[in-house]
């Protein structure tokens, strides 16, 4: 973006000119919102974040500030306001720690503690407790196997061992759902869950949802569906947020964001898929103004 161009976006800011603010947002790539980010630090001296954060307002204001910041501040100021005060956004917290890789989820603790002066597993431990805390801090802490070929006879034992953890019992031993869920590598977990499949009939997702309850269970969902349809939670996340009377925008934006550069056209597929409908359309409905316009952008539609 050129100086002229600089100057343009800051004037827009500060005459409070939403549509040219969003017009010129549209046209850019991340990698550009970045560099533009970093240039107009450059030449007016002032972080555009805080800018947008004081001339622009709402929803808007929430979508803007989350594109305009490299995906590792974005995560670590996502798990920090989740934490924040009182009470635990835990929605946010499973998200962002079971479907970071591990090296991300490095340069996020790095970047929580640049910013905030606090140590991101400290905080996650003093917010959270049981084996849902467990979980969280295996993800935080240790790096899954990187084996790419599972053993089948292996796979085999872990999924007796998990039945026997779970359903073949009275009662469930998440202990044991910790461990594997946390060390195996996607292709060991999903290798487990397809022979859980096919001993027990029963889908490991299922298995779950009827074994384990609350956060934990939401835990080990989102573990599963990020190793193996990644696309298909965040277009249930999607729908979640613009169903029914009113909108989660806080989770729509998340959605939108975290994804709009890895699996957007398969978000949307799956949408179609799995609810019948346009994706594009159910946000229409949900939102408006320049907030709609720059949300349709974002997921590849005018």
């Amino acid at each position: 973006m050129s100086d002229e161009d600089l100057t343009k976006f800051q004037t827009a800011l500060q005459s409070k000119d939403e549509n040219t603010i969003t017009e010129m947002t549209i046209n850019l790539t991340t990698k550009e919102r970045l560099q533009l980010r970093e240039n107009y630090k450059s030449k007016f001296n002032k972080d555009l974040i805080e800018d947008i954060e004081k001339y622009t307002k709402s929803d808007l204001c929430t979508l803007l500030t989350s594109i305009y910041k490299d995906p590792v501040e974005y995560d670590a100021d996502l798990l920090y306001k989740a934490m924040k005060g009182i009470g635990t956004n835990d929605d946010i917290l499973i998200e962002i720690i079971s479907f970071r890789s591990f090296s991300r989820l490095n340069k996020v603790k790095e970047k929580f503690k640049e910013k905030y002066n606090k140590d991101l597993i400290s905080e996650v431990k003093s917010e959270t407790s049981g084996d849902y805390r467990t979980t969280l801090i295996n993800l935080l802490e240790k790096e899954r196997s990187t084996n790419t070929q599972p053993d089948l006879d292996n796979c085999v034992k872990i999924a007796e061992e998990l039945y026997g953890a779970g359903e073949g019992k009275l009662g469930t031993d998440e202990n044991v759902f910790v461990k594997y869920f946390t060390s195996l590598s996607p292709e060991e977990l999903a290798l487990v869950g397809k022979e859980y499949h096919k001993k027990y009939k029963k889908n490991i997702v299922h298995v779950i949802e009827n074994e384990i309850d609350g956060d934990l269970q939401k835990l080990f969902k989102s573990i599963l569906y990020g190793i193996i349809s990644p696309s298909e939670y965040f277009a249930r996340q999607i729908n979640g947020a613009v169903k029914g009377i009113g909108t989660n925008d806080t989770q729509l934006i998340r959605s939108v964001v975290s994804r709009m550069d890895i699996d957007m056209k398969m978000i949307k597929k799956y949408y179609r898929k799995l609810f019948g409908k346009n994706m594009a359309e159910d946000i229409k409905g949900d939102t408006s103004g320049n907030y709609q316009k720059l949300l349709l952008a974002l997921i590849g539609e005018k």
